[in-house]
């Protein structure tokens, strides 16, 4: 019975913990694209030398998320079934971003020697113009870790939490840092230097 729960794969779903963040809002309509390779995204391995099966759902916890972490960053979010459709939808769309999963990543205390599970998931936003031309894209990684001993004989559960928490921290560096990056210089209003003007004083009052 040990022998087979060790080789029994490893399956979860992961869930979405990624909170609205609290941050001040985008004065621009966005549109939005998640192909079904990023909200399907199951990823599935097979480690030599007895390191076990994985099979993790992550499309469904990362496409929920993002798309909280979008609602609280612009004044609307329109989702578009292509970037080349925005315009065709919605005229006051500034751009389309689409979100890709590069990778994901995970060392357990066996791959790593250490007591603790740890996961990593890279992304790129990729933004879009009105008619479907790429503008510009912008990668970030978000981590977590989780203690093995929170979990005891239960490995599954502890990656399950490492996964859940490097996909909220990529959340928040998508919240926190979007506005420093080259991605957003097309989208921000620019604003508009006012031009001095000559004051006119008034006449001066008649003398009597």
């Amino acid at each position: 019975m040990t022998l087979l729960a060790a080789c029994a794969p490893t399956t979860f779903e992961t869930q979405s913990d990624i909170p609205q963040p609290l941050v001040e809002k985008i004065p621009i309509v966005i549109g939005v694209h998640m192909p079904a390779e990023f909200t399907d995204k199951v990823y599935q391995e097979k480690r030599e030398g007895g390191g076990g099966e994985y099979s993790i759902g992550l499309g469904k916890a990362q496409s929920a998320g993002f798309m909280r972490v979008l609602n609280a960053m612009f004044n609307r979010v329109v989702p578009v079934a292509s970037p080349q459709d925005a315009a065709a939808i919605d005229p006051e769309i500034r751009g389309v971003l689409e979100p890709v999963l590069e990778d994901y990543a995970f060392v357990t205390p066996v791959d790593s020697g250490t007591p603790s599970y740890a996961a990593s998931l890279r992304y790129t936003i990729r933004l879009y113009s009105p008619q479907g031309k790429l503008a510009e894209s912008w990668t970030f990684t978000g981590y977590g870790s989780q203690p093995a001993s929170q979990f005891p004989g239960k490995g599954g559960e502890a990656l399950a939490v490492a996964t859940r928490l490097a996909m909220r921290d990529a959340g928040a560096k998508l919240a926190a840092e979007f506005r420093e990056q080259a991605i957003a210089r097309g989208l921000l209003p620019s604003v508009q230097a006012v031009t001095p003007r000559e004051v006119e004083l008034p006449p001066p009052p008649p003398r009597y």
